[in-house]
């Protein structure tokens, strides 16, 4: 039996509300392995908030009128079950169960004819479903996913592509030339019209974006306390930045509404071994090395 489907349109994609910033050299190292032949899966890793969502988001928006076969974002972050996953992607792309052909196969009988791109988005908490997706991209040849994870998928074929949090320091003494620099006043100025880069604060705007290491989501949950906050004063509560960095945007998942849910939703991925290290490596302060 053939895979009945919904009128669902051949690309379905989450538009952003905010510009990406600082990523311009990300988004075309990445365009280019997903529009490489030889590769065929693509995973996005990094820490939580570094952007990895974001910028799949980018690079998939560019693909849509290349790939005319279709470009879908499938999140999975609500899912818990990795045999789950693949239903759930086939209810993005509108492939629906019928008779009692299994989902999986209804889904390669609907790609396999298809140049086309899926975004696997928040893979981590399901990594026990890449096998289905190396079977995907199995059956389906020109078929390509760009995955977003803290963890690589570990199959046969896989490219890593790592994430880094934006620069921070000025290279050449302009703190307007630095991209977390420009994350923060962009955000800021959305929540306090008229900020801007001035000589009285661009070097405290460059040491709280240093503070915060790059990281784009802590960037974002800074700068919206500038509607309260001088950037000074900013600067100083940063000293406990857990406490500090909430109030994300409601509709936002809720591991991006604070910085400690976006590293609570990768410790509660870990076993409790792994948990019971991760604690003792607190007795390290700013960092440690392999043989500590």
């Amino acid at each position: 039996m053939s895979a009945v489907l919904t009128s669902r349109p051949s690309s379905a994609l989450p538009a952003p509300t905010d510009p990406l910033v600082g990523r311009e050299d990300d988004v075309r190292a990445v365009r280019s392995l997903v529009q490489n032949p030889r590769v065929r899966l693509v995973t996005l890793t990094g820490p939580g908030g570094v952007g990895k969502t974001r910028l799949a988001l980018a690079v998939a928006a560019e693909l849509v009128e290349v790939l005319r076969d279709g470009v879908w974002f499938v999140s999975l972050a609500p899912v818990r079950d990795p045999a789950l996953v693949l239903p759930a992607v086939a209810q993005a792309l509108g492939v629906q169960e019928a008779g009692l052909e299994p989902i999986g196969e209804r889904l390669e009988a609907y790609l396999r004819p298809k140049r086309a791109l899926v975004v696997l988005d928040n893979v981590e908490q399901v990594v026990g479903a890449a096998n289905d997706v190396a079977r995907l991209l199995a059956s389906c040849p020109e078929l390509t996913i760009l995955a977003t994870s803290r963890m690589v998928l570990r199959v046969r074929g896989e490219h890593e592509y790592a994430v880094l949090p934006l620069p921070a320091a000025a290279q050449n003494g302009d703190p307007a030339s630095v991209p977390a620099v420009r994350l923060f006043v962009e955000r800021a100025a959305a929540v306090a019209p008229g900020f801007r880069l001035t000589a009285h604060n661009s070097r405290t705007v460059a040491a709280i974006c240093e503070r915060l290491e790059g990281l784009p989501l802590a960037i974002e949950l800074a700068a919206v306390r500038l509607n309260v906050l001088t950037p000074e004063a900013l600067l100083t509560r940063l000293e406990r930045r857990l406490p500090l960095l909430t109030g994300g945007p409601r509709d936002a998942p809720r591991r991006q509404q604070t910085l400690r849910d976006a590293i609570g939703w990768s410790y509660d991925l870990l076993s409790e071994e792994e948990r019971r290290f991760f604690r003792r490596l607190a007795v390290f302060v700013g960092g440690f090395t392999f043989d500590a």
